[in-house]
C-alpha cells in the first residue's frame, strides 16, 4: 500500500478544488530557529514501521550553501525533495509526489520567495488540472517535507519549545505549529536501549514524536506517529 509520509499527510485531499481561495497564516513568530549552523551530516537513513513498510531519508552533501533533503518510501512512488540554506535550514524549494488512490498521482512544488512580493509560488497538478498561486510562509517557517531530518540541528539541551510555520502545500497555507524539545531519555530500539532526545511536533491537530541519537550527528532513531498510532524504527 501506497503511504503518505509521515509530517506530510495533512488534507491531501481535496487538493486543487480550492485553487484561488486563501487562509492568512500566522504573522508571528518572527524570530529565527536557533538550528546548529553546520550543514546536516550527508548520508542515508532507514526506517522501519511495524508493518514492514520502508522509509528511506537521505541528506545530500552541501552544495554551494544549500543542501538537499530526500525522503522516498520502498514500493512506492511517493518522494519529496527540499532544498534547504545549509546554514540556517530556511526552505529555498521543495518538490513531492504523492499517490491519490485509483493510479492517479498529485504533485506540489514550492518556490519560496518566487511569488508576488516575495511570497513563495505554489504550483499544484493531478490529472489533467493545475494550478498557481502565491502562499505566503511568514518566518520562521520550515517546508513539511525538511522535518523531520532538519530537526537534527535542534540545540538539544538549551530549548524546550519553538514556535513555527509549518507549511503545508497540499493544505495551501503555513499552519502554526509547536516543537516541544524533551529531555535526554532512553528508547529501545532492536533491543538495545539508546539514550535520544524527544522531539514533540503538534500542528492542526496532528502530534508526533521523533528521537534523535544523543550525540552527533543526531541520527534519527525512531519517529513516532501518536495521532495515527504507527511507530518508524531505526534499521541498523
Amino acid at each position: 500500500m501506497r503511504m503518505i509520509p509521515p509530517l506530510l499527510a495533512l488534507g491531501l485531499l481535496p487538493l486543487l478544488g480550492r485553487c484561488g481561495e486563501t487562509e492568512a497564516p500566522p504573522d508571528e513568530p518572527t524570530a529565527a530557529l536557533p538550528f546548529d549552523s553546520a550543514p546536516l551530516s550527508p548520508g542515508e537513513q532507514r526506517l522501519v514501521s511495524a508493518a514492514g513498510d520502508t522509509m528511506r531519508l537521505f541528506a545530500l552533501a552541501p552544495r554551494d550553501g544549500r543542501q538537499q533533503l530526500v525522503t522516498t518510501h520502498a514500493g512506492s512512488t511517493d518522494s519529496i525533495s527540499v532544498l534547504v540554506d545549509a546554514a540556517t535550514k530556511t526552505p529555498i524549494e521543495s518538490y513531492r509526489r504523492a499517490s491519490a488512490g485509483e493510479g492517479d498521482t498529485m504533485t506540489a512544488r514550492i518556490e519560496y520567495g518566487q511569488g508576488f512580493e516575495g511570497q513563495a509560488r505554489l504550483t499544484l497538478s493531478a490529472p489533467q488540472r493545475r494550478g498557481i498561486e502565491n502562499l505566503r510562509t511568514p518566518a520562521p517557517s520550515l517546508d513539511a517535507g525538511q522535518l523531520p531530518l532538519t530537526l537534527a540541528a535542534l540545540p538539544f539541551g538549551t530549548v524546550d519549545s519553538l514556535h513555527f510555520n509549518y507549511v503545508a502545500p497540499f493544505e495551501k497555507r503555513a499552519l502554526a505549529a509547536l516543537l516541544v524539545v524533551g529531555t535526554l531519555d532512553t528508547v529501545r530500539v532492536g533491543g538495545e536501549a539508546l539514550a535520544a532526545w524527544p522531539v514533540l511536533l503538534r500542528v492542526s491537530g496532528l502530534e508526533e514524536r521523533a528521537w534523535y541519537a544523543a550525540q552527533p550527528p543526531h541520527a534519527l532513531v525512531r519517529l513516532e506517529e501518536l495521532t495515527r498510532r504507527r511507530t518508524w524504527t531505526r534499521v541498523p
